[in-house]
């Protein structure tokens, strides 16, 4: 595809962009607490800005310190003492021809709401917004947005859920009109603002895209000079989508309002250049690619040059999330181990021999690295992606693919990598002499019990459909990650139930994907009985203990699968020369987790 409408330039109010792609206002916590910035933020946004993308919208920064503050290290833009950073990050980010702006966010009060406020503290609150934008524009940005969205101050003045007032202040688009007039008095119409504006809030009463659309026109002819169609006061779910959704399904949302005088961006879930520019022929003006550069900070220019088969799609396995809004912490990326480092991947001093045991994520990930490094490698595989092949058969979970595509065309992009397929037995390596060997080799499904023919099977057995059940009663051991997986997997055909230890099912997980699992699985009947013990099985019965009574239940059954994770595999090591065991080898983990592992292995080489 030439994706020509992709890269068609097109204007916001009078500001120029070279195509139609806009990095959003992703938080990162990369800033200071005080909210000053740190070369980390700085770099995070400048490496976006080298990948080839037409816009950026510098992450929702604080206007109103500290009430208005809205996450522990939220960048401040409320005082003239931060100028100098901003106008440092401008710069940088201009050094590319690209267009920057930043995201003016307020998350109202926690003690009052839109009702309780006084006249004087609305006004001094648009002028709090004023302020942001004229140093804004101060520091050299090319424009502002108005966070209108997510549940934040602005999205409560528009919607009839949370604006009751019976003042003129009632009038529900008045707030955001009032701010963009302000901005124009002290910065010029010439100054652009854009809204990323809340068209659905997703809950009863509240705005519907009808009504987004009304909103829409009102705050395009008040002179808001581009509108993001988003999402308002509902569930996080819907805009920090688990991995189930479908790409670019939040696209309704700005074909429902358009036509408009000004652009209109679509946001939600695109990460394919076809997505992408379907959803410019047919629903928006621009494309939002958010955490699709995260994942690959390059994705516009790999488009450009037709090396689409290269781009590092994120796969929504919600690391960045879980961060940023379940920890407070720095964001990170399952796919992308370079985010919040952003460092050059320069060859190595001295070319090594390097042997990498084993093909999942971490032995991907340092096969990758090192090939790129110039050192000679060589991938011992016996399963193109490891445990990539069971986590992404579950449902909704088929974008893991992505990654196993990512890494074979990568790699195969080298011409110093050598593929070894099968069991790799020491000998075989021991005949390359390699001066490094990474042990990648995963894990094993931890079966505490015998494996009873017909009665028992393992859950990976039941993922590749090497047991078959169907119509079946079937126990499912084990309500981490992988058993509410397996349940999940097993419950469109069966009748199912997970038998958990603990307190809860599928704890550890990112809140808003566990809240959809969960949600799932009852939707599909799966019982769920915790702080439960299986104490013994038989054929057609098992066994369970309370374990807060002691009383004891038989259930009957046609099957156990035992779901109770995995215990690492190293066959063997070797210690006459330097051997990093990574991955699952070394300990039970995540995508996220291998990753990051066989990146940092490979840089230390």
């Amino acid at each position: 595809m030439n994706y020509e409408r992709l890269f068609e330039p097109v204007k916001i109010g009078n500001l120029f962009l070279k195509n139609r792609t806009i990095f959003p206002p992703i938080s990162t916590n990369f800033a200071e607490e005080d909210g000053s910035l740190t070369d980390k933020f700085i770099n995070h946004y400048v490496r976006r800005a080298k990948g080839g993308v037409a816009l950026i919208i510098v992450e929702n920064s604080c206007i109103d310190y500290p009430k208005g503050k809205h996450g522990k290290f939220e960048a401040r833009i409320d005082s003239y003492e931060f100028l100098p950073g901003w106008k440092r990050l401008v710069d940088k980010i201009h050094e590319y021809g690209v267009k920057c702006a930043v995201e003016l966010a307020h998350p109202g009060y926690e003690d009052k709401g839109v009702d309780l406020l006084s006249e004087g503290e609305i006004e001094g609150l648009i002028e709090k917004y004023v302020l942001g934008a004229e140093i804004a524009k101060d520091a050299g940005f090319d424009m502002v947005e108005i966070q209108g969205a997510h549940g934040l101050l602005v999205n409560r003045f528009l919607s009839p859920l949370t604006n009751h007032r019976k003042d003129k202040w009632g009038e529900r688009t008045r707030f955001a009109v009032k701010i963009r007039k302000r901005i124009a008095e002290k910065c010029g119409w010439d100054f652009p603002v854009s809204i990323r504006l809340a068209t659905n809030d997703f809950k009863d009463g509240g705005i519907d895209l009808k009504e987004g659309k009304r909103i829409a026109n009102v705050l395009a002819k008040a002179g808001y000079d581009m509108i993001q169609a988003d999402v308002g006061l509902g569930p996080k779910e819907k805009r920090l989508e688990p991995m189930p959704y479908t790409e670019g399904w939040r696209a309704y949302l700005a074909k429902g309002i358009k036509p408009l005088p000004v652009p209109v961006a679509a946001v939600g879930v695109i990460r394919t250049p076809e997505v992408a520019e379907r959803i410019l022929e047919e629903q928006a003006d621009l494309v939002v690619l958010g955490r699709a550069l995260i994942a690959d900070p390059d994705w516009v220019n790999k488009v450009r040059e037709g090396k689409e088969n290269l781009i590092r799609r994120c796969i929504g396995c919600s690391e960045c999330i879980k961060a940023r809004h379940d920890e407070d912490t720095a964001i990170r990326c399952g796919v992308n181990p370079n985010v919040g480092n952003e460092e050059e991947i320069v060859p190595a001093f001295e070319k090594k021999v390097v042997a990498v045991v084993g093909c999942g994520p971490a032995g991907l990930e340092a096969t990758r690295i090192s090939v790129k490094r110039g050192h000679e490698v060589h991938l011992f595989c016996k399963e193109f992606g490891g445990q990539l092949n069971l986590a992404m058969m579950p449902p909704g979970k088929s974008k893991i693919k992505a990654l196993m595509e990512y890494y074979e065309n990568v790699i195969n992009e080298g011409k110093n990598v050598h593929f070894h397929e099968g069991d790799a037995e020491k000998e075989d390596i021991m005949k390359l002499n390699p001066d490094v060997v990474i042990m990648a080799t995963g894990a094993r499904p931890f079966v505490p019990f015998p494996l009873i023919k017909g009665m028992v099977h393992k859950y990976s057995d039941i993922l590749i459909g090497k047991s078959v059940l169907e119509s079946k009663i079937v126990v499912v051991g084990g309500g981490g990650l992988v058993g509410c997986e397996t349940a999940n997997f097993l419950a469109q055909k069966n009748k199912v139930i997970v038998v958990e230890m603990l307190d809860d099912i599928a704890l550890g997980m990112e809140t808003i994907t566990r809240k959809s699992l969960c949600r799932e699985l009852g939707e599909k009947g799966v019982r769920i009985l915790t702080r439960r013990k299986i104490i013994d099985i038989a054929d057609g019965v098992i066994e369970i203990e309370n374990m807060d009574n002691g009383e004891k239940e038989k259930i009957k059954c046609d099957a156990l699968v035992a779901a109770f994770g995995n215990k690492p595999y190293v066959p063997f090591t070797f210690d006459d020369r330097p051997c990093y065991i990574i991955g699952d080898a070394r300990s039970i983990g995540k995508i996220v987790d291998a990753t990051h592992e066989g990146y940092a292995v490979a840089m230390r080489i």
